[in-house]
């Protein structure tokens, strides 16, 4: 006898997406995480008129700002930070990190991200 119709679900399986979606949707989020400092705007030359500048952890805001704003006007990265421009939509135009070797940088140990804030071009 054959089975006709479809296999359920795993539980692991389930549980892995559902945690990958959760995870997806945090990460998108416009709002600071816990411990995170908003830091203050500038003008930037991404489709937004203006970037939000958020410490996410490990940098203070006046240094999170002038990496961000350097990073946006040149695309250029003091020392051993390093960004990355974000994808998949949303208002977050780039995170950066320092002191991590891999993954994603805003897990780093010093991390920063760039929200994109007012109307779109």
């Amino acid at each position: 006898m054959t089975c006709t119709h479809a296999h359920p679900l795993r539980p692991a399986a389930f549980l892995a997406g559902l945690a990958a979606a959760v995870l997806i949707s945090l990460g998108a989020a416009a709002e600071p995480a816990q411990g995170s400092k908003r830091c203050g705007t500038y003008a930037s030359t991404s489709s937004y008129e203006r970037a939000r500048v958020v410490a996410i952890r490990g940098v203070r805001c006046k240094r999170a700002v002038r990496i961000a704003r350097r990073y946006d006007r040149r695309f250029v990265t003091p020392g051993a930070w390093r960004c990355a421009l974000a994808h998949g939509g949303g208002r977050r135009l780039f995170s950066c990190g320092a002191g991590g070797t891999s993954g994603d940088l805003r897990d780093w140990p010093h991390a920063l991200k760039s929200l994109g804030v007012g109307s779109k071009d």
